[in-house]
């Protein structure tokens, strides 16, 4: 009875240990119990030689790698910023930082069978004969596998020519979205390989007038444009297309944009005529940053060119720098404005009260979004000179102030919009930069060289901010 009862006690401690271990095993490698999808979700998140490591954790690794539907390789290290890699040659950076497995890692995705259909390749290397190859040859491959999405950077060398001709109209026809950077692209004028591309994107491009409208004319259902650098176009007419990116040189000259679909555009260049966009009936979605220094009132002064331009616009952007002296005409109205953006570098020194002139000029508008940076070279500029009158926006909702660190000119803006905007639900005061979506990820950051300045306390603001104002605002900090 006493051995029968210590086998059983021995089963029993077995038991509990394998118990234990199941539980430390678990509390250890609980990511391993999620579902493939979110797993693979992960990996999308990685670089591929990362992705592809992860075979060697475990059975259950093992071959999720291979569902990844997305590759990325680069020959050089990039750093956390890396989309800026399209705004210029990186020669310095490269000498230390190149990876010299690119070539090597290629020639095994070019090797790969696949299990799935690849959807995205992207790509970053020096443009060199000896990559150039090994790129070739792996765009080929994704073609073959069905590529959607490809996306292409070069630094270094600048002779690389995306090699349309690996795109016949069989492989091609799951291509939908094309993003090359500093490379030459020239197709012949029957090419049918875009036939499916919807979003083509293109930076810093060494293409003449002709091959660019050739191009063009070859993307016929094309519905997402982004030019980036400088383009020698005159008319841009794409019946079907519905964002426009555009980030001109000053160079630009008569340009014209009839696009009638035309739902979401982005500018940043120099001041255009009101003749430039002829037929955009749809648009509803517009950010503005003009670089003229001849005119860098255009924001302030002309509000009413650009109400002009964009009668249907219900969401604008302005990114806007203060001029040396200005004083606005009569406020222009924008009828159907309900979202108004405004990213404003000023002095340290302005009272920053002015840009409630650009309620007065959206009647109707529901939700008001403000980041200020602090330029000291600016405190030679008068800025905005403005009339301030009696004016109550019945219609304001939201307020949300970005970049707010509490300084005595920003509490003034937000007790002034409490004051003048008797309808005002929420009002949130956030640290943080306005995010403005992937798309700026390919315009250059706003005024790096801003001054910064120490948060003070949210309960002194607030203290300061309610001081003799009655409002039924929500207000928070985030």
């Amino acid at each position: 009875m006493e051995k029968s009862v210590a086998g059983s006690a021995d089963e029993g401690n077995v038991s509990m240990d394998k118990s234990s271990s199941c539980k430390k095993r678990c509390l250890c490698d609980w990511i391993s119990g999620l579902p493939d999808e979110i797993l693979v979700s992960i990996l999308f998140k990685l670089d591929s030689k990362t992705a592809v490591g992860t075979s060697l954790l475990s059975r259950r690794w093992r071959r999720l790698w291979r569902l990844v539907e997305s590759f990325h390789f680069s020959e050089v290290v990039l750093p956390d910023n890396y989309c800026w890699v399209r705004l210029g040659p990186m020669r310095d950076y490269f000498s230390t930082h190149r990876d010299h497995h690119f070539v090597e890692s290629l020639q095994w995705f070019t090797r790969l069978k696949r299990e799935t259909p690849l959807r995205r390749l992207s790509l970053v290397f020096s443009g060199s004969v000896e990559c150039s190859d090994v790129v070739n040859s792996a765009i080929a491959s994704a073609a073959q596998h069905g590529i959607s999405d490809i996306d292409m950077a070069i630094f270094g060398r600048m002779e690389y020519e995306f090699p349309w001709w690996l795109l016949s109209v069989c492989r091609s026809s799951a291509l939908t979205s094309l993003c090359l950077s500093h490379c030459k692209l020239s197709v012949p004028l029957d090419f049918g390989g875009f036939g499916s591309l919807t979003k083509l994107v293109l930076v810093q491009m060494y293409m003449s007038l002709k091959e660019v409208q050739v191009l063009l004319r070859c993307c016929t259902n094309l519905v997402s444009l982004h030019l980036i650098g400088m383009f020698d176009i005159r008319i841009l007419r794409l019946p079907k297309l519905k964002e426009l990116l555009l980030l001109m040189t000053p160079s630009l000259g008569k340009f014209k944009v009839d696009t009638p679909d035309l739902q979401r555009l982005e500018y940043c260049g120099e001041m255009l005529p009101t003749s430039t966009f002829q037929s955009i009936p749809c648009l509803e979605h517009v950010s503005l940053q003009f670089t003229d220094d001849i005119y860098p009132e255009y924001d302030a002064d002309k509000l009413e060119d650009i109400s002009t331009c964009f009668p249907h616009v219900k969401s604008l952007c302005l990114r806007y720098e203060i001029p040396k002296l200005v004083k606005p005409r009569t406020p222009a109205t924008f009828l159907n404005l309900k979202v108004l953006t405004l990213n404003i570098a000023t002095k340290p020194s302005d009272d920053l009260l002015w840009m409630f002139m650009f309620l007065i000029a959206a009647p109707y508008l529901a939700t008001l979004r403000t980041t200020v940076h602090y330029l000291s070279y600016l405190e030679s500029h008068s800025g905005v000179v403005w009339d301030d009158v009696d004016f109550q926006h019945v219609s304001l909702k939201n307020v949300e102030m970005y970049n707010f660190m509490g300084r005595d000119n920003e509490i003034g803006l937000a007790r002034l919009l409490l004051c003048r905007a008797p309808n005002l639900r929420y009002l949130s005061f956030n640290q943080a930069r306005l995010e403005e979506g992937d798309d700026h990820q390919l315009v250059p950051p706003t005024w790096p060289m801003a001054e910064t300045f120490s948060p003070r306390d949210s309960q002194f603001v607030l203290s300061k901010l309610l001081e003799n104002v009655s409002s039924s605002a929500r207000v928070v900090f985030i």
